[in-house]
């Protein structure tokens, strides 16, 4: 029973071990923890990890071509030996069985170096580095757009919590009216069709709740998929650094940081992962072409072999043997494929060179389309801020007509609607603000976590 008792024990003391911790993750999460999760979780990132890792790997490969080969062996023989034979005495034939055994011990060591072959062997380092720089420039991309994309889902789910709340308040202020009409009904002075017409009213206003929370409940899901999480694992977001209520005085100090485009374009050419990467590739493409090329040459390499033996691991010994030299190889004819492998290669060489041009054009065209949408941005708040401003004071002119007769239902229910609507506008403005101001900075390169 004893032994039972610590089994048990280690067990649940080594689970979180066996188990991993991948299920620990806090109950609140803030911005800064959504992108950590991210970081460690998120599918596309861990595949460009795996992707960088694996061309770490050839980099090693590479330089070893420019280091002699080498091996050693060791060997047992073993040989029996059986004859037979026959001695004739007085005419009679007696066979006669000899045996002989012997054993070998030998070892040895071959080496050989390539001396020249047309610098294939230092252009394939030059490749493979290239080559591992393009993917770790990839993968640091792709940990800029794991923050962006976790930035702009989590966003979302605040956007969807905001609108929420829009939609409880306007519940309430509807259910509040239609009581006070009901009141006034009761009095005399408000008809039993602006009854219905209001209770018709708080219906609707409760299936926009339900599609309110149906749409966060949504934006919730889709983060914690990004993120790795299980969908069904109770998290809330909370981050106290974001909200909907932008001080608009920012706008003239982020403006100045973002004037002059030129400038920031430059600055995204250099700051660019994936920019910097398409060089890498152009790179990696020269030496391919490089290497290609190398076909023609001769390629002239030495070699050595020492080599000892004999018939007892302690008379091994023995006899001693070495012989080395020197080799070339002229290549003369092989069916065309040296100037195939030249063509495709410099055909990739194009390829890589346009690629690098299109790369450049994308980023001048994401940094341009970035401060026209960060300006839009701003002006859409500005105006989204105003015309709540307006539709709060057009409501509650609304509603004091209504109290005194000179206003029906119908001018209450518009104003209302439409302040409704803007304070749901003004939500999604902020929002768009805020993730338009970090375009430009993923647009530049600059965006990190």
């Amino acid at each position: 029973m004893f032994k039972k008792l610590v089994a048990i024990s280690v067990f649940f003391a080594l689970a979180p071990f066996v188990f991993g911790q991948q299920d620990n993750i806090p109950k609140q999460l803030t911005l800064h923890d959504c992108i950590g999760i991210a970081m460690q979780r998120n599918s596309a990132l861990l595949q460009a990890k795996f992707q960088s890792e694996s061309q770490d790997a050839r980099v090693m490969t590479a330089y070893g071509g420019l280091l002699p080969d080498l091996s050693a062996s060791g060997q047992f023989a073993y040989q029996y030996n059986q004859i037979k034979s026959g001695v004739s005495v007085g005419g009679v034939l007696i066979p006669l069985t000899a045996t002989s055994t012997s054993r070998r011990y030998s070892a040895g060591v071959d080496a050989s170096y390539t001396l020249f072959n047309g610098f294939a062997n230092y252009a394939a380092v030059n490749q493979a580095n290239s080559s591992s720089q393009s993917a770790n420039l990839g993968f640091k991309r792709s940990k800029q757009t794991v923050i962006n994309q976790t930035t702009q889902n989590y966003l979302a789910v605040f956007n969807a919590r905001d609108q929420l709340k829009i939609n409880e308040d306007n519940l309430k202020r509807d259910q509040q009216q239609l009581e006070s009409i009901k009141e006034q009904n009761s009095v005399g002075s408000a008809s039993l069709a602006d009854v219905y017409q209001q209770q018709a009213i708080v219906s609707n206003d409760e299936y926009s709740l339900v599609q309110a929370k149906n749409t966060y409940d949504q934006s919730q899901a889709n983060l914690k998929f990004f993120l790795g999480i299980p969908v069904t694992d109770s998290v809330d977001f909370v981050d106290t650094g974001i909200s909907s209520e932008i001080d608009t005085t920012q706008f003239a100090r982020v403006n100045e940081n973002f004037s002059n485009s030129a400038m920031l374009i430059e600055k995204a050419l250099q700051s660019r992962p994936d920019y910097q990467a398409a060089i890498e590739n152009v790179n990696a493409s020269k030496s391919s072409l490089s290497i290609a090329k190398a076909a023609y040459s001769p390629t002239i390499s030495a070699f050595g072999s020492y080599g000892i033996n004999g018939p007892q691991t302690s008379e091994i010994n023995q006899n001693k043997s070495f012989y080395g030299g020197l080799s070339l190889a002229l290549p003369i004819f092989n069916g065309f494929q040296t100037q195939t492998n030249i063509q495709v290669a410099d055909v990739n060489l194009k390829s890589a060179k346009q690629n690098l041009e299109n790369a450049r054009r994308q980023v001048q065209l994401d940094v341009y389309q970035a401060l026209l949408n960060l300006h839009a941005a701003e002006k859409g708040y500005e105006a989204a801020v105003n015309a709540v401003v307006f539709a709060k004071i057009n409501l509650e002119t609304a509603q004091e007509k209504y109290k005194i007769g000179s206003a029906t239902l119908l001018d209450v229910l518009t104003a209302n609607a439409l302040y409704t609507q803007d304070l749901s506008n003004r939500v999604v403005a902020a929002y768009t603000y805020i993730q338009a101001k970090q375009q430009v900075e993923y647009a530049i390169g600059t965006i990190n976590y």
